[in-house]
């Protein structure tokens, strides 16, 4: 379907909203990098359901080596606050936040120190894209000692990049992919992505894998315009920035 239209109509109801944006992003005219191990997905439906995904909900790995609270999903170059508890640690020890690295094995993130009871707050600044696990460990003791028992946490760091909405004007009309649209289709429109790429979006705690299935959008400096399906399981409306990762494929059908 003509997706200049489309942006148009999308400009003039979001205009209230772009104000909200914040003043900089990572942008990735592709969309983001594609998650480690993320393969290529079948499937038969022009539509994906909404994935949990990894969320916005703490993450809480409990052990001997003590505690890491971290959330699961956040933004390229967007500040991120963990806590937690190093076992057996006094206050003013030395703690150490590193993530996974595929080159290297572990990157410190952040530094600081323990309060009472071993306990910890740190800030970090996601550096890399991707599926990362996060860990804390004492920067006092044997490096052997220190690791043989960290407390680790899964997060997942997604790009961002501006996406708008579409759908309305433009029901049980074909896609670019030719997939027909309707209020409940779970779908993103890319200027260049394959159709099928299947993209995973996080937004303010919520995720939805969603594929590509039209063209655009041609306005406001989006890289994705969301089907009402996709924005929906999102809790997305208007105009802002939202994290995206590339993770496979689905065949479309209409």
């Amino acid at each position: 379907m003509p997706r200049t239209a489309t942006a148009t109509i999308v400009a003039a109801l979001c205009l209230s909203a772009a104000s909200a944006l914040p003043a900089t992003a990572g942008a990735d005219a592709t969309g983001g990098t594609a998650a480690p191990g993320g393969g290529t997905a079948s499937g038969s439906s022009g539509t994906a359901s909404p994935s949990p995904g990894p969320g916005g909900t703490a993450v809480d790995n409990s052990g001997a080596g003590g505690r890491l609270n971290a959330a699961a999903g956040a933004l390229l170059g967007r500040w991120q606050k963990v806590a937690g508890t190093l076992a057996g640690a006094g206050a003013g020890t030395a703690v150490l936040l590193q993530r996974t690295d595929g080159r290297s094995g572990w990157v410190t993130v952040a530094r600081g120190q323990t309060g009472p009871g071993g306990t910890f707050s740190l800030r970090w600044r996601p550096d890399r894209a991707g599926r990362l696990t996060l860990r804390a460990i004492a920067g006092a003791r044997s490096a052997a000692a220190r690791t043989a028992a960290a407390p680790t946490a899964p997060t997942t760091v997604y790009p961002a990049t501006i996406a708008t909405q579409f759908g309305p004007g433009f029901y049980n009309q074909r896609t670019a992919c030719g997939v027909l649209l309707t209020p409940t289709t779970v779908g993103v429109a890319h200027t260049t992505l394959p159709c099928g790429t299947l993209v995973e979006f996080y937004y303010r705690g919520r995720t939805v894998r969603a594929p590509v299935i039209d063209r655009g959008p041609y306005a406001n400096g989006a890289t994705w315009d969301l089907t009402t399906g996709a924005a929906a399981a999102l809790h997305f409306d208007g105009l802002a920035y939202v994290g995206s990762l590339n993770v496979g494929r689905v065949h479309l059908t209409g």
